[in-house]
Order: C-alpha cells, then structure tokens, then sequence
C-alpha cells in the first residue's frame, strides 16, 4: 500500500501541476506563438477528462487485461516469438561506431517463413522504438497484420533506443558524447545501411517503408541527402509526419522554453546528459517502484496513465484500450537523443523543413551559410501516402497539408485524414480501431503494387488496375 500511496500522490501532483500550467502560462504560449512563423491549428489545451472514468473502471473490472501477459516479456524478439512468429534481431555497425538493432518478424503461423517475400519497414517515432509496433493485442497490430498478409516486416530500432545503444567505445549511461547525434546522423548513415543489409538478407532489391511520427522526417531527409535511396524504396506510407509542423498546438512544444539558440540550450543539454529518457523505469525507478506495476492498478489506469496520455496528445477515450494500457505505456517511450527533439522544435518555428541550426559558426562550415538550409525534396521519386489525425496536436491538417504542397505532385500517391474526429498522435499505434481505420488501407494499397509489379513483369497490366493504384490522393 505505501508503494500504491507513493504513486498515486506523485501521479496527482504531476497531473494538478499540468492543469495549473494551462491556466498560468497561458500568456507565455501568446509569446510563444508570436515567435512561431505559423499560426497554432487550435488554442493549447491540456485534455484532462475524468467522464470516462466509470467507464473504464467497468471494462478493466470485467476483462483480464491481455496486456498484463506481455508485459512480463522484456525482450521484443522473446515476445514475437511467444506471440506466435518468427523472430530474429540483426545488429549493425556505423562508420561512426553505433550498432544499431533492427528485429525481423519472418513469418508466423498464417504465413510461414520463405524466400521471396517482399519486406516492409516499419520505423517508430521520436523517443520510442519497434516495440511501438506490437503494442495491439493479438494480430491487430500492423507488424503482425502485414506478416499475416506475407511480408517480411522489420521493425528499425534508431541509435539511442534501448535496443540500439551499444558504441565501440561509448557507454550511452555514462558518455555524454554518446548522444552528439541529430536527425543527419539518422538518415544519411543509419538509414542507408539499414535498408541496405534488409535487401541483401531477403535478395529484395526494395522495400515497402512505414512510419510513425520521427521516422517519416527521417525518410524524408534521407531522400532529399540521399538521392540513391530513391531506388531502394517501392513505396511510403507517412503517418503524421512532423517535417513542416508550425501550426501544432502541442503543449510540449508552446510551453517549452525559448532557448534554442541561447546559452540555456547547451545548459539544458549538459543537465539531461544529452539524452531524453522516457522509458517507464526511469520514471518510477526514482519511486523506487517496480516497473511492471505501472498503470495496472485501476486506480491508476482510469484517470491518472490515461490522462496523461490525453494531455499530451489529445484525449480520445474512445479508442483507449484500457486493458491494454499498461502494455501501451511500457511499449510507446524509449529513449533518445536530445538533439532531434531541439531540431523538432526548430521545425515548428520556421513552419517549414530546414536542417538543423548548429548556430551561425558551425552552420558556416557544416552547410556554407550562417542559417541551416531547407531540405530539398524536389528530387523525391519514391511514391508517398500520407495519413494525419484531425485531432492531432503535434501535426495538425495544417502542417500535413503543407507537407502535401512540398512533396513534387507526381509522388503523392495518397493523402488521407483518418475518419474518426478524435483520431490523435499516438492513435496510429495505439487506437484500439487504428487497424480499421489505418492499417488495412496500408495492406490493401501495398497489396495493390504488388500486383502491378507481378504484372508489369508478366506485360499483362490491366490499366484501370494500375489507374487505381496511382490515383489515391484526396
């Protein structure tokens, strides 16, 4: 019980300092947007709701939460394999001495391993990593719904999550150097050796990439630095891709203080150790709490886990699976450099996609000018289907629909809002119906290129197939 009291006081203070924030720093969030190049999609608001609460106590009463039976798994691979597939984890060293981890999910019972199959990467956001992806209970997620369908899935775990965080000489806990890396290191060494060891592994010569969040931005930098990466990818598929967000009203960004580019930020980035830990244990190890007890208490499901969850992203307790939030809040954060986050913030200023600003003198020689140029994506050649949330706070319509003007017209191959009005940030992982809503269109457009493909070898294309295909934008 004093563990229970223990949490559930630090929990309430965290929740009571967030609903006090909304309200105090509501003139700095005017500051805040007057620095911003774009206007915010909607006013900054904290989505604390406690009119689910009955609710959820009701379903986590009555259902044995599925999610407490993987949740005792800390291993990813050792998980897939109890989850009925094939699994393997395949390591990587970086010119620059990072070993990166990606796991492999061959096959599973309704499709079993063999040569041929064609692969698709899934890529995870900022401060999370491929675990996001078998999040869903059962077969729902996309993993395990792609592998059912006969691809070879792999999910990509970046430098500085906990899978990846192995260096020749660094110690990631203890070597603050560890974490000198920004969103360039991601997608013009990582990325490219990472696709490059999938194709010679599977004898594939592309891929089918998916992402999440930061793992889009990655794409998209990398095949604007990276041009021969164009060649490698048959096609994306960009769920709320953060690469020309200006307009969000997230409270993270409009509440973080204005210090990019001041002597704070280098303060700030010495004081974190270079690193953003948001792994469950780095919270309630400072409790002295065991891990697995988080968030599987109902107490603490149905108004404290969830709600934080709501003010950070949006409430949408509809799609909450509240038996499977403990699962969701071990799976969803990781870890990672701070870097990337300070570049996200940078993004969100200009209200457009620049590289990151290193400051005047270091941007003179990494870049020939004092301010950190735009990507260039004119040259992208790989064909994208972009999905966005309307009620997302990180990437609004807005900030989507300027991702659609930037990407050349000839490659946007799909540009969908998902049709549900709550439909948040995390929801593309997350939401109980995201396989419904999202996941099943990604299966069906792939499947439809494969089948072109297949016909495009055999010279018997039907053209209104084909037609389909490439007229998906809306």
């Amino acid at each position: 019980m004093k563990i229970k009291t223990k949490l559930l006081w630090c929990s309430s203070l965290l929740l009571l300092a967030t609903l006090c924030a909304q309200k105090y720093f509501s003139n700095f969030e005017g500051f805040r947007s007057s620095l911003k190049q774009c206007a915010p999609y909607k006013p900054l608001q904290l989505d604390i709701t406690f009119s689910h609460r009955k609710e959820c106590l009701k379903i986590v009463c009555e259902s044995q939460s599925t999610a407490e039976t993987h949740i005792n798994s800390e291993d990813t691979i050792d998980e897939i394999k109890i989850r009925g597939y094939n699994a393997s984890s395949h390591t990587l060293l970086t010119k620059d001495g990072y070993y990166l981890t990606t796991h492999r999910i061959s096959g599973g019972i309704n499709s079993p391993p063999r040569k041929g199959k064609t692969p698709v990467v899934l890529y995870h956001g900022h401060i999370s990593a491929g675990a996001s992806w078998i999040i869903q209970p059962g077969s729902r997620n996309l993993a395990f719904t792609l592998v059912d369908a006969g691809y070879d899935v792999w999910l990509a775990n970046s430098r500085g999550t906990s899978p990846s965080q192995k260096h020749i000489s660094l110690d990631a806990n203890k070597d603050i150097d560890y974490w000198n890396f920004d969103m360039a290191h991601l997608s013009t060494i990582d990325l490219p050796l990472m696709i490059d060891q999938i194709l010679q592994e599977t004898g594939s010569e592309k891929i089918y990439y998916v992402c999440h969040s930061m793992g889009c931005a990655i794409l998209l930098a990398g095949l604007s630095d990276v041009p021969e990466l164009n060649d490698n990818i048959e096609a994306s598929f960009l769920l709320a891709p953060p690469t020309h967000y200006g307009s969000n009203y997230n409270p993270i960004f409009l509440l973080f203080p204005p210090i990019l580019g001041t002597l704070w930020q280098d303060v700030w980035i010495r004081l974190m150790g270079g690193r953003l830990n948001t792994e469950p244990w780095a919270f309630t190890t400072a409790l002295g709490i065991n891990t697995k007890q988080v968030c599987t208490w109902s107490f603490m499901r149905c108004g404290i886990c969830d709600n934080l969850l709501f003010a950070l992203f949006g409430a949408d307790p509809e799609q909450m699976d509240y038996n499977n939030l403990p699962n969701i809040m071990r799976k969803l954060m990781d870890s990672g450099a701070i870097k990337p986050f300070l570049h996200g913030l940078q993004i969100n200023e200009a209200c457009a996609f620049p590289k990151y600003d290193h400051g005047s003198s270091q941007n003179i020689l990494e870049y020939g000018s004092s301010k950190p140029p735009l990507y260039n994506m004119t040259g992208i050649t790989v064909p994208i289907y972009v999905f966005y949330g309307e009620n997302d706070n990180l990437v609004s319509p807005w900030d989507a629909e300027r991702l659609r003007n930037a990407i050349p017209e000839k490659f946007l191959r799909g540009f969908y809002k998902v049709e549900w009005p709550k439909f948040n940030h995390i929801d593309f992982v997350v939401a109980k119906d995201a396989d419904i809503l999202v996941y099943h269109k990604i299966r069906h457009i792939i499947q439809k290129l494969e089948d072109d493909n297949v016909c495009n070898l055999r010279q018997e294309c039907n053209s209104s197939t084909k037609s389909e295909t490439n007229a998906e934008v809306k």
